[in-house]
Order: C-alpha cells, then sequence, then structure tokens
C-alpha cells in the first residue's frame, strides 16, 4: 500500500516542478519582454528630444500664400512663430486658430515641408457690399456674410445693399440681392461692383441699382445677367443722343421694352428698414 502512495505524491511534485519551471520560464519571458520595450521606449524618447531640438530642422522660412486684403506681415503677426522653433515641435492647428481669429480669414492651412519651411495657404474673404447691422456698417461677403464692422482703415470700393439684413436672412429679396452681387462682381463690363454706390431693395419691384453718376437702373426680382446686357444698346443710344447718364432712370425689369425717364434721383442713402419704398 506504501509504494502507490509514494508513487502518487513523486508523480504530483513531479508536475509540481515542471509547472514552476513553465512559470518561471514565462516571467522570465515578460521581464525580458518588458526590458526591451524599455529599451525602445527610452530610445524613441531620446530619438524624439534629439529630433525636435536639432538644428536641422529648425524652422528658416514661413512662407505666405494667398494675401490680398491682409499682408504677409501682419499674418506672421497672427501667427506668432518663435524664432528658432522646431518645425517638429510646433502645433499647427494651434497657429491656425491664431491666423483664423482675423475676421479677413475664410479658411486657412498649414503645413510643414522639410526640412525647415513652414507653409500658410490663406483663403480671404471678399467684401462685396457694405450693410446695416448693429448701429454701424459691416462688410458682407458673397456668402452673405456680415464679417467684420467697417472701420477708418478699411479701404474698400463696394456698394451699401439697402435691403434687410440679419445673420439668419433667407428672405428671397436677400437671396435675389446676393445673386446680383456675385454677377456684379465677376463682370467686366457696365455696371461693375465698382460703379454701384447702392442696391436697393423693394418688396414689390424688387432691386435697382444707384450708381456713383445718379443713374438709376431698375431690375426686378430675376435674370440680372440677361437684363443688364441689354444696357449696353441704351447706353450707346444715349450717348448718340448726347443726354447725360446723371439723374435717369432706366427701367429693365420688362423683357420687351425698356424704359428711359429723366428723374431727380437722390443720392444713395444709408441702409434703412426693410420694404421701403423705392426712391424716386
Amino acid at each position: 500500500m506504501k509504494t502507490p502512495v509514494k508513487s502518487r505524491f513523486e508523480a504530483k511534485k513531479y508536475r509540481l516542478q515542471r509547472r514552476s519551471k513553465h512559470i518561471l520560464h514565462e516571467l522570465l519571458r515578460t521581464a525580458l519582454l518588458l526590458v526591451v520595450i524599455s529599451i525602445i521606449g527610452a530610445g524613441m524618447i531620446f530619438g524624439y528630444n534629439f529630433t525636435v531640438s536639432s538644428p536641422y530642422f529648425e524652422i528658416k522660412e514661413v512662407v505666405v500664400r494667398g494675401c490680398k486684403e491682409l499682408t504677409e506681415k501682419e499674418i506672421l503677426s497672427y501667427a506668432a512663430i518663435k524664432p528658432s522653433q522646431n518645425l517638429l515641435a510646433i502645433n499647427l492647428g494651434t497657429i491656425a486658430r491664431r491666423i483664423e481669429s482675423n475676421p479677413w480669414i475664410k479658411e486657412v492651412s498649414v503645413g510643414r515641408e522639410f526640412p525647415n519651411r513652414l507653409v500658410i495657404n490663406l483663403q480671404e474673404r471678399t467684401a462685396v457690399a457694405l450693410v446695416k447691422r448693429d448701429n454701424g456698417f459691416n462688410l458682407m461677403d458673397l456668402d452673405g456674410v456680415a464679417f467684420k464692422k467697417l472701420e477708418k482703415n478699411d479701404e474698400v470700393d463696394i456698394p451699401v445693399l439697402n435691403v434687410y439684413y440679419s445673420d439668419d436672412n433667407d428672405s428671397a429679396l436677400f437671396t435675389k440681392s446676393l445673386e446680383l452681387l456675385r454677377y456684379l462682381s465677376a463682370s467686366k463690363e457696365f455696371p461693375t461692383i465698382r460703379n454701384i454706390a447702392e442696391i436697393h431693395g423693394h418688396e414689390a419691384f424688387g432691386l435697382s441699382l444707384f450708381t456713383d453718376s445718379g443713374l438709376c437702373i431698375r431690375l426686378g426680382f430675376d435674370s440680372y445677367e440677361n437684363k443688364l446686357k441689354r444696357l449696353n444698346a441704351v447706353m450707346a443710344d444715349l450717348e448718340r443722343r448726347n443726354m447725360k447718364l446723371g439723374f435717369l432712370l432706366i427701367d429693365l425689369n420688362d423683357p420687351a421694352k425698356i424704359a428711359v425717364q429723366k428723374k431727380n434721383v437722390m443720392s444713395p442713402a444709408i441702409p434703412i428698414a426693410p420694404k421701403k419704398g423705392l426712391r424716386t
């Protein structure tokens, strides 16, 4: 009876020894793996610190593309890039947000060109009209966004939009105004956006243009491009007749006829409340 008990005890002892060796083996493998990871991690940290402090990646040139209203100097001032900064160490998103704080900026992207150049690409807003907002004039772009209050140093030659404006304006008259402004801003024929002193909106008569010479052009609600193309023939006829262009009302609203009247057209007024009658 003793022999079987002894055999079972030795078998159990053998199994424990074998399991202990297996556990020890796994512990050694884990310890070795941790050592390797630590070495790799330390190497990566050392490599990163070496790279971000290396003069090889020091910013030596900043390229700014897309400036129109703003200058490169102004953009760099907003970017606030410190001298001798490392190209890899800078935060591109932070720089972009700083530049976007300028109201003229619509979009900006900042990128790296290795080994030592930072590139800033801009898309500025294009001011196409002045609108009355918050007891003052604001510059408005082609998206209908009043993005900046008019200041003394803003050199702009754009018309006043005498149509009711609000931040969430989706009225048909305002939408038509944007359509007309887009055409005028791209047109190279008379009248261009620089010839226009005011765009006046009326709920019943639609849109009318007032030029800086006092000419009033009534356009209505649609087909602005086609209507204004008819204006060339009218202007040529008026020139042949030696008629002064100031204080004339040219009605292009009716596609079947063009009406020209002498009018005591007042000079453009500041934008006012919506639904004001057309001035004559």
